[in-house]
């Protein structure tokens, strides 16, 4: 074989060399195929080859797909999934096709081009692509679904195969069981994504049983999944519901009996249904047990209970059903029971007298079997009883023995009526007793407690008691009054029955019979006792009347007074004011509860004045209160003014306007009417007239009347308005050279200010004249004259008008004065800026009187007007011009839609008027970097800000910002801040320091670039000191009000400073000689004295605590001594030579004088935080001794406190702990801040308590003060603390403080001639001028 593989090339050579040596020129062997292509089917998505050799191929191989041309490159391009593959030149062509999909579906050409003598050859293969159907679904259900369905019912199920090629085959399978049916119904379909495709629906329909529950029913399809190994199906799952079977009763045989208590259990078991049943249990129809437990095929309902009485023939029945049964399936079974009676019951009377014939039964409940009953009375079976069944309910017995003839027999006792009933098969025995009582009537009642014809009071208590004694049963008692039966409680004891009646004597016991009743059940008839009662009342009130009706002034009147009924009769009498009235008559007649009435009368004389006069009535018969009524006179009288209006009151228009009057009459229903001339325009006391207006002024009349007359009284309406312009007037379209008025008119009360204003405007040129208008409502005119007006008097001129009353009116005009156009020749106006394809706005701005048209023109001189906007293919259009400024100033825009090169360049407005026109060119190019900005200024400037102002020139097309550059003058370090927002002209620059000079710089900057910083800098200089704070303000406000008190006032003040000082002198000269002369006298017994001095503080100023400028203070100093004891002397000679000093000074004056500058000044005490009650003369001894205290307690340590006076709480020693410690009220002391440098010198803190021989050694519970201390309600002392700053005076402080719990002072407040920090060694606060410190006043 392998010598043939070797010799066949050879000898083909030597074949095709010898017929090319004998055929002629030109020829060649044909083209075949060696391996022609054959049909293939493949399943989509995988690969196949389809061949093609070719032996003797001469011309070009290529592929067709139903006769397309895939080419001669073997890559065959536009087709990735295609290749050809083989070697070409050995003729091998093979078609690889990759990824089969459904399109590749068809008719393959294997074909070869002719060459030479070889024609073309061809050869077909057709390819089938096999595709797998998409999806498989049960028509309606989900995948796996379960399809509930009743036994019987018929069913359809139906199968969609979408998809695939060739259509798919189907197998419905039920279970595993291969299921064949009549009524497969399988039709193919059309696909609805691919022509190519088919799909297939297969339907069968069928009825199923119990059998089929829980079966599963499966589709499987397609042949093309062989090749894959992968299976599709579709499957359901049947639930199929069925009836349960018949239920079976456990538990109980029928016809066995169970006795009554036992406990027994019932079963009902029920099989098969589906779903499983439900089981209950019913007894008689009810059901007694719904509870049940399902297991995997059967369902169970045990049903455990106590067996009863009422279960004997009850009949207990199981129901059974499920969703399959329309009614439940049953089993029943009826039980038999023994049971005892439950109760044996006698019926009989509970009572009997002696002699009666009773009859008595002896019933025993229901029982199986019947029940034996007997009867025994007393112990004893009576003969004649007789005894009967019948049959009851659920099969028992009910037993009765009844005993209809016995006498009751003469006994003390009662009688025990005992019954049984047995049940022997069940061992059960049953017993009632009853107990007859034999009935006796008691003896008759006896009452106490009360003797026949003794007097009672009325008001006084009184007890009847009751008593029967004896019977069976013992007595009930029963209290009548009268024929009115009382509550009554009969009381039993020891065979008596007692009944207590406890009473309040009233006026209707007076002659009232008490009755007491005894009764039993052998009483035929009720024992009775009673008893009549006699007492002595007053009367219970008095009736008052007067006549006539009604009373008019200067007549007669009648006062009558009747008593109500009494015992003994009553005494009647009238009094007025305490004085007893008459004389008078009276009337005597029987009354109510065997009384007397008495009736008084008496006549006065009656006025005006009478009226409201009240008339007491009294009666008295000493048996009791006093009974009083009284009656107020009305006697009727015309109007009087209580409140009379004032003649005139002025308001302010808007304000409420409320006169109210007030008059008296009688009847007192005065009627008030307000009249404005003729009108009325309101009705009441009150005339309220709600935001009124000017028109409301004028002349109100006010009339008061009732039924007796009337009074009238007039009150004038003076409304104040603030100014109202009502009319001003302007020029328009003024000729220059002619002359204009103006003229404002003002409607206001009082006459206001009116002025003109127009900012920046010289009023030289301009008259002015006021003069009342000859309107009669409205006050005056300003007329302002302009002589010769230019085109500078255009504008807008505002007439201001204003009086005390409300705002300012303010009213706007304007002057016109016709002028040619003017056109802007700014740059912002001269340039405009595009990028090409960008739309171009180009504005042309110009003032003139009268009204300015525009006129746009090409670089050629062509005019731009709607007529001709085609000619530019309508992207030249010019905006509607407006007036901008409201006065003179006209705009026009030129818009340039899609700019091209040819646009950029100069286009010329011109404005014109009737008055002649101007002309300017705009030159638009492309967007650029922005101009640099204009005019830049300073607007204003504070401690740490400058705001500045520029003018924006030309944006370079662009939407711009600006940057400002600033730095300090003089020096090189510059700072930078962007202005935000983008697009304002003013900016305010912050954080700057006090005092400096800074220079300023703005640039404007766009997307292309920024300008250069303005040329020259603007320079300002923020202030050197922030500004003043709240407190500093109220405090300049206060000094520069000082500033404006008149100078005799000052000079006033100081005179009687002076006086006060001469006279302090003097006192202290005084008493410095009284001292020597007693320690010359006394100088032999210098121990055990005791001594009291005061130091006298007046303030005679009438300021009421506010320090001024003019403010004196001034030390008095008095003395009143009482000796006891001379061991003091040497403290008081101190003290007293302390106080000798000159003590008064002015407050302005800037340091204490030099006698107060090293010793700290004197204490006095501060008000007490709420206490009204300011005895003087108590004051002024408290405030010696306090004074005197203090001044022991700085000759000892320095300086005096007042917290050492006593140990129990006041108004001045107590702690903030305590409960008593005073709230703030309308004395407040001051309290000292918790910050703060201190401001109070040489206090102390000793708390030790020092006998010096005060008068009073015991502090009183309150302090009082002298009138001189007590100005309008509050202290005229300042206080200072060494706690803060305390400012004296409410001129330097918000509010009063007053101390609190948190914060109590530290030290008592001490008071000061002087600044209190005056002798401090450098206090913190020294440079405080002293009228802005605490000074004594």
């Amino acid at each position: 074989m392998a010598l043939l593989d070797l010799t066949l090339p050879l000898w083909s050579a030597t074949v095709l060399l010898f017929l090319s040596s004998i055929l002629p020129l030109g020829w060649s062997l044909p083209q075949t195929f060696r391996v022609a292509p054959h049909s293939v089917e493949v399943v989509a998505g995988s690969s196949v080859n389809l061949p093609c050799e070719i032996e003797n191929q001469q011309g070009k191989a290529q592929w067709t797909k139903d006769g397309f041309a895939l080419g001669f490159n073997r890559s065959i391009p536009g087709f990735p999934r295609y290749m050809v593959l083989g070697d070409e030149s050995a003729g091998v062509h093979n078609l690889r096709i990759s990824d089969v999909i459904i399109q590749d579906d068809g008719e393959y050409q294997c074909q070869v081009t002719p060459y030479g003598t070889a024609s073309a050859i061809r050869h077909a293969a057709n390819l089938t692509v096999i595709f797998a159907p998409t999806s498989i679904e049960m028509v309606g259900h989900v995948p796996d679904a379960q399809i509930t369905v009743k036994a019987g019912n018929s069913l359809t199920l139906e199968c969609l195969i979408k998809d695939s090629k060739p259509v798919s085959q189907i197998t419905w399978f039920r279970g595993h069981e291969h299921l064949r049916l009549d009524t497969l119904e399988n039709t193919k379909e059309e696909s609805g994504t691919d022509s190519h495709l088919s799909s297939l629906r297969s339907k069968i329909t069928f009825s199923p049983t119990h059998n089929d529950n829980d079966v599963e029913y499966v589709v499987a399809v397609h042949p093309a999944l062989e090749h894959t190994g992968v299976q599709k199906v579709a499957r359901v799952h049947l639930d199929v519901h069925y009836a349960p079977g018949a239920p079976e009763i456990t538990g109980y045989t029928e016809g066995e009996i169970v006795r009554a208590g036992d406990k027994k259990t019932l079963t009902c078991r029920a099989r098969g249904g589906n779903p499983l049943p439900e089981v209950f249990w019913f007894k008689n129809g009810v059901r007694v047990q719904k509870n049940f437990h399902k297991f995997s095929d059967y369902v169970d309902n045990q049903y455990t209970f106590v067996v009863e009485a009422s279960d004997n023939l009850a009949k207990y029945e199981c129901h059974v059903i499920n969703v399959m049964t329309t009614q439940p399936k049953k089993a029943e079974i009826q039980l038999r029971v023994n049971f005892a009676p439950s109760t044996v019951t006698i019926f009989g009377p509970d009572e009997a007298k002696v002699g009666d014939v009773i009859s008595l039964s002896c019933v025993a409940d229901n029982s199986n079997p019947p029940a034996d009953v007997t009867v025994v009375i007393n112990g004893q079976t009576p003969p004649g009883a007789t005894s009967s069944t019948q049959k009851v309910e659920h099969g028992g017995w009910r037993t009765t023995t009844n005993l209809t003839v016995y006498e009751v027999r003469p006994t003390d006792s009662d009688l025990t009526i005992n019954c049984y009933a047995l049940n022997p098969p069940l061992s059960s025995t049953k017993i009632d007793t009853k107990i007859i009582s034999v009935l006796r009537p008691p003896e008759p009642p006896v009452i106490l407690g009360y003797e026949l014809g003794r007097l009672l009071k009325k008001g006084t208590p009184q007890r009847l008691t009751c008593v029967s004694n004896g019977g069976n049963p013992l007595a009930t008692l029963q209290w009548f009054k009268g024929s009115q039966e009382l509550p009554t409680n009969t009381k039993h004891d020891s065979g008596t029955a007692l009944a207590d009646l406890d009473i309040t004597l009233t006026e209707s016991d007076n002659e009232a019979e008490y009755r007491c009743q005894a009764t039993n059940s052998a009483t035929p008839e009720p024992l009775v006792n009673s008893t009549v009662l006699s007492v002595m009342f007053p009367p219970a009130a008095v009736k008052v009347e007067t006549r006539p009706r009604p009373l008019q002034a200067n007549t007669e009147a009648t006062l009558i007074c009747e008593s109500s009924s009494s015992n003994p009769r009553a005494n009647v009498t009238w009094w007025r004011e305490g004085f007893e009235v008459q004389p008078g008559e009276s009337q005597i007649s029987p009354g109510q509860f065997g009384g007397t009435t008495t009736k008084y009368s008496v006549k006065v004389d009656v006025t005006a004045e009478d009226d409201g006069a009240v008339f007491t009535c009294q009666a008295d018969n000493r048996f009791g209160s006093t009974t009083h009524d009284a009656v107020t006179l009305s006697v009727q009288y015309p109007p009087v003014w209580m409140k009379e209006p004032q003649d005139m009151v002025d308001v302010t228009e808007g304000e409420n306007v409320m006169v109210n009057v007030s008059a008296h009459g009688n009847p007192n229903g005065v009627a008030y009417l307000w009249r404005r001339g003729e009108e009325v325009v309101m009705a009441g006391s009150l005339l309220n007239i709600t935001s009124v207006t000017k028109d409301q002024a004028g002349v109100y009349t006010v009339e008061a009347s009732n039924s007796q007359g009337s009074s009238a009284k007039n009150v004038t309406i003076n409304v104040k308005y603030g100014a109202i312009i009502t009319s001003i007037s302007g020029g328009r379209n003024l000729s220059m050279g002619t002359n204009v008025t103006l003229v404002c008119r003002v409607d206001a009360s009082p006459d206001p200010d009116v002025h003109w204003r127009r900012e920046g405007y010289d009023f030289a040129r301009t008259e002015h004249k006021k003069h009342p208008s000859k309107v009669i409502s409205l006050s005056l005119s300003l007329l302002m004259t302009i002589k010769n007006v230019t085109t500078a008097d255009t504008g807008v001129f505002t007439c201001h008008a204003k009086n005390d009353i409300g705002d300012e009116a303010v009213a706007n005009t304007t002057i016109v004065v016709k002028h040619k156009p003017v056109i802007d020749q700014s740059p912002k106006y001269q340039k405009a800026a595009a990028e090409s394809g960008r739309n171009a706005r180009l504005t042309c701005r110009a003032s003139g009187a009268p009204y300015v048209h525009f006129t746009w023109f090409t670089r050629d001189n062509t005019p731009i007007e709607p007529a001709v906007y085609s000619v530019f293919k309508n992207r030249y259009v010019v905006e509607d011009s407006k007036l901008v400024d409201g006065l003179v100033t006209y705009e026009s825009v030129l818009l340039v839609k899609n700019v091209t090169n040819k646009d950029y360049g100069f286009f010329e407005c011109q404005a014109r008027n009737p008055l002649g026109s101007s002309r300017t060119a705009i030159h638009l190019d492309g967007t650029s970097k922005p101009d640099t900005p204009l005019d830049l200024k300073v607007l204003n400037f504070t401690h740490n800000s400058v705001d500045l102002q520029w003018t924006p020139s030309f944006d370079g097309g662009l939407s711009q910002q600006y940057r400002v550059r600033f730095h300090v003058s003089d020096t090189n370090r510059y700072q930078y801040t962007d202005v935000y927002p983008a697009n304002v002209t003013t900016f305010t620059v912050t954080g700057l320091s006090l005092g400096t000079s800074y220079s300023f710089n703005v640039l404007a900057f766009n997307n292309k670039g920024q300008s250069d910083f303005t040329k020259d800098e603007v320079k300002a200089t923020t202030s050197s000191s922030p500004p003043l704070t709240e407190v500093e303000r109220v405090i300049s406000r206060v000094l520069a009000d000082k500033a404006d008190l008149p100078r005799v006032v000052t000079l006033s003040v100081s005179t009687v400073g002076g006086l006060l000082v001469v006279i302090n002198v003097i006192l202290v000269a005084c008493v410095l000689h009284r001292r020597r002369r007693r320690q010359g006298s006394q100088a032999s017994s210098d121990k055990g004295s005791s001594k009291s001095t005061t130091i006298e503080m007046y303030a005679p100023s009438s300021y009421t605590g506010t320090v001024t400028g003019e403010t004196l203070s001034s030390i008095s100093e008095k003395s009143r001594e009482s000796y006891a004891h001379e061991d003091s002397a040497d403290e008081y000679e101190a003290e007293a030579a302390r106080v000798t000093a000159a003590s008064t000074y002015l407050i302005e004056q800037l340091e204490p004088p030099p006698q107060y500058a090293s010793r700290p000044p004197p204490h006095i005490l501060p008000p007490p935080p709420s206490h009204n009650d300011l005895n003087m003369d108590d004051a002024y001894d408290d405030v010696r001794r306090n004074q005197y205290n203090a001044a022991l307690d700085r000759a000892a340590a320095g300086y005096g406190t007042l917290g050492r006076r006593n140990t129990t709480p006041d108004h001045y020693n107590i702690t903030a702990a305590d409960d008593h410690y005073p709230l703030s009220t309308r004395y407040n002391t001051y309290q000292p801040p918790t910050h703060g440098p201190s401001l109070t010198a040489h206090t102390h803190t000793h708390t030790h308590t020092q006998n010096n021989g005060s008068l009073r050694r015991n502090p009183p519970s309150k302090l009082h003060f002298p009138k001189d201390y007590i100005r309008n309600g509050s202290m005229n002392i300042p206080v200072s603390s060494s706690a803060g700053m305390g400012v004296v005076g409410g001129q330097y402080s918000n509010k009063p403080q007053s101390p609190t719990r948190a914060h109590p002072p530290p030290h008592p407040p001490m008071l000061s001639t002087f600044a209190p920090d005056a002798s401090q060694p450098s206090p913190p606060m020294a440079g405080i001028p002293l009228e802005h410190r605490g000074h004594l006043v």
